[in-house]
């Protein structure tokens, strides 16, 4: 009788155990654990070195599924994190070449496993200026497309802009259809364009910046204007409210005939005498497209149509509008 009770009470140990190792797990493959310690139970003869040695297997199976997932989960906050590394060490190149610190320009040098942030108007591997970043060993840079070929950018003094606009990827070594893409405008403004998971063909056109360079001076503009045409809504912005130190950046939710309208307005890079804008409109956010033009003051910068992927300008100001 006492050799049966600790049987039980070592089978009744034996099934916590079983449950406690899977409580991370799918409820479908925690239910199919549990029925087959329950039928086991209501069989007299208990478990049998087989029975253990499958229950076992199944558990490695469970265990092995979650390591693999959570491989894959690292390895993308991995790869969105360095994205942004390569993105923050270009935008700190361009903020010194704007602030012309040590009297020079500066760029940044791209390698396979690297990327350089080096001083003067030409990379040189020796110099002991260059300042290097190494990404981890599952991540690499790749496609790197720059206008003029090579693979370097270098940012002008006082515009902060690059004649090497372009692109490049950061992505995984061990599965290099995970990617991210860093797009290098003109402006010499750095960003990350999209998720490199999205099939072809299938990205949604209003979930992209627009950039446009506006030929005249911000500095005395008293509104920023959004008018959805179709509503008949209008949207007022103190303009000198969100203007400091030369960079405009607005951003807000209007509703417009019901559904709301996330925007995000701002400067790249100001001259004095003309600032580079971009505009996000998303439709994560913006679940319903709406027609829009925006203003500042009585001049016409960007009109967008229902659809979101017409982009048009009504102003001789306005150029080189590029849908990112």
């Amino acid at each position: 009788m006492e050799t049966h009770l600790n049987f039980n009470m070592a089978r009744f140990n034996l099934q916590q155990r079983i449950t406690n190792s899977v409580l991370t797990f799918s409820q479908r493959q925690i239910a199919l654990v549990l029925s087959w310690v329950q039928r086991a139970e209501v069989e007299s003869r208990g478990f049998t070195f087989i029975e253990l040695l499958v229950v076992i297997g199944m558990i490695a199976v469970l265990a092995s599924g979650a390591l693999i997932a959570y491989r894959a989960a690292s390895g993308g906050i991995e790869l969105k994190t360095n994205a942004f590394k390569i993105v923050d060490v270009l935008n700190l190149a361009r903020q010194r070449t704007i602030a012309s610190l040590g009297s020079s320009e500066y760029g940044v040098h791209f390698e396979a496993n690297q990327l350089v942030l080096f001083k003067g108007a030409a990379y040189s591997a020796p110099d002991p200026d260059n300042i290097f970043y190494a990404l981890p060993d599952a991540l690499e840079i790749a496609d790197v497309s720059l206008a003029g070929g090579g693979s370097e950018v270098v940012f002008d003094r006082i515009t902060g802009k690059t004649v090497q606009s372009g692109s490049l990827k950061a992505r995984l070594v061990s599965d290099i259809g995970k990617f991210k893409t860093i797009n290098i405008l003109s402006s010499g403004r750095a960003d990350i364009s999209s998720d490199a998971l999205a099939p072809a063909g299938t990205r949604v056109s209003d979930s992209r910046h627009v950039h446009f360079t506006y030929g005249q001076s911000i500095s005395g503009t008293g509104s920023l204007v959004l008018n959805f045409p179709d509503d008949a809504v209008t949207e007022n912005i103190n303009f000198a409210t969100y203007y400091s130190g030369g960079v405009f950046d607005w951003s807000g939710t209007i509703n417009v005939g019901g559904s709301n309208q996330v925007l995000r307005i701002h400067t790249h890079a100001n001259s004095g005498l003309s600032a580079d804008f971009s505009v996000t409109r998303d439709l994560r956010y913006n679940t319903v497209n709406k027609r829009l033009k925006i203003y500042l003051d009585a001049v016409n910068l960007v009109n967008y149509e229902t659809d979101g992927t017409t982009i048009t300008s009504g102003s001789i100001f306005v150029s080189s509008i590029q849908a990112q």
